[in-house]
């Protein structure tokens, strides 16, 4: 039986193809019959749609930002795919103390939905670059879920490229083009984030990831 999610995604896919010429390389890496924790790069707004319906088939359990979830028509939305609302964890009210907590929260989340045998999306930076290099810092959420990876999982890196002038970007300048090329390299790097998480910190996990994003194509 079609559900809601199924009919979105379609839809979406088709709705992405009118604007946007789509290649993905690894697309194979997606279909191995385990749980796939999907960790892309997020070069501008639209990326999480884009990609989510250029792998349609394939049912992702999205993390989504906290700011993005405060519009009445995506927190709908969301709530219907069963998103995971992420704090934001950039405001100023918020203490280091509280910080940490709901990280270690997210995490016990993320870890629950891949070991019920759910595949499951979110990105490693946490929010849209506003720079030329992909920059996770030292977030905290990838870091986490992979030095507790459940056996069974598969961790697919993705790296997007084409949308880091368009008009969804932070990037300037703004670049309008009727049709537009975007490129997904999709790789499964499983044992790599496994011994990433196990042999170093957490800032030299992520300074790894980063190098993988920034990669020239």
């Amino acid at each position: 039986m079609s559900t809601f999610r199924d009919r979105l995604a379609r839809f979406a896919h088709v709705v992405m193809h009118l604007h946007y010429s789509v290649t993905m390389q690894g697309r194979e890496v997606f279909y191995q019959n385990r749980p796939v924790l999907l960790l892309p790069n997020h070069t501008a707004y639209i990326d999480p749609v884009l990609l989510c319906s250029e792998i349609y088939d394939v049912p992702l359990f999205p993390m989504a930002d906290e700011r993005f979830m405060r519009h009445r028509l995506f927190r709908h939305i969301m709530s219907r795919i069963d998103a995971v609302e992420v704090p934001d964890f950039n405001r100023s009210s918020m203490s280091r103390a509280e910080g940490a907590a709901q990280a270690a929260q997210l995490s016990t989340i993320a870890l629950d939905a891949l070991r019920a045998g759910r595949s499951l999306i979110f990105y490693p930076s946490g929010h849209i670059k506003t720079v030329d290099r992909e920059i996770i810092g030292n977030r905290r959420l990838a870091y986490e879920v992979c030095r507790d990876l459940p056996d069974d999982t598969v961790v697919v890196l993705c790296r997007m490229r084409g949308l880091e002038s368009s008009i969804w970007s932070k990037l300037r300048p703004k670049q309008f083009k009727w049709r537009r090329s975007v490129h997904f390299y999709c790789e499964d790097r499983t044992a790599d984030l496994r011994e990433w998480a196990r042999t170093l910190d957490r800032r030299g996990f992520n300074e790894r990831l980063e190098e993988w994003y920034n990669l020239s194509e």
